[in-house]
């Protein structure tokens, strides 16, 4: 029988490790309520899933605490999106979601304490180009022209009456 505990990674951020103490993660669904005037049930509008949010309280221990703790100090202050590995979720692409908090004790020797939040990171897309209507109008009616013109190009009006003309 596996054991729990068998199955925590090791926790680290940007391949600089640290232990974790507590974490806590939201989860969720993006709804927007429509609720109309006179009417007594609302319609409920799915947005999608929420971002993912993550808390984490983390320390570092040992006779070199002070060197990674700085380590990790660093790879906070690096911009952009880094790797997480989370103790019970795995790796996960994140970008620190506000302040930092570090922590120091006279009580606890050898050791500091690391709070920060970070929120998944995502991708960037774009909206895709799709088809320009007013130029597709455009082409489709000169296209029309053009064989309007080769139908009644051998069409004449010599044989009609003058009012006709």
């Amino acid at each position: 029988m596996t054991v729990w505990k068998d199955n925590l990674r090791p926790a680290s951020f940007r391949g600089v490790p640290f232990q974790v103490e507590d974490d806590e993660a939201t989860f969720g669904w993006r709804v927007q309520a429509h609720e109309y005037p006179h009417r007594d049930k609302q319609y409920t509008e799915d947005l999608g899933r929420a971002t993912r949010r993550f808390s984490i309280g983390a320390y570092l221990v040992g006779d070199n605490f002070f060197e990674a703790r700085d380590r990790l100090i660093a790879a906070i202050d690096t911009p952009g999106p880094g790797t997480l590995v989370h103790p019970y979720y795995g790796e996960i692409a994140v970008c620190i979601d506000g302040e930092v908090r570090v922590s120091h004790s006279g009580r606890e020797g050898r050791m500091c304490r690391v709070s920060f939040s970070v929120v998944e990171a995502g991708e960037l897309s774009f909206p895709t180009a799709g088809i320009a209507t007013s130029h597709t109008l455009i082409s489709s009616s000169s296209a029309l022209n053009d064989r309007i013109e080769v139908v009644f190009a051998d069409l004449g009006l010599k044989e009609l009456a003058d009012f006709s003309q």
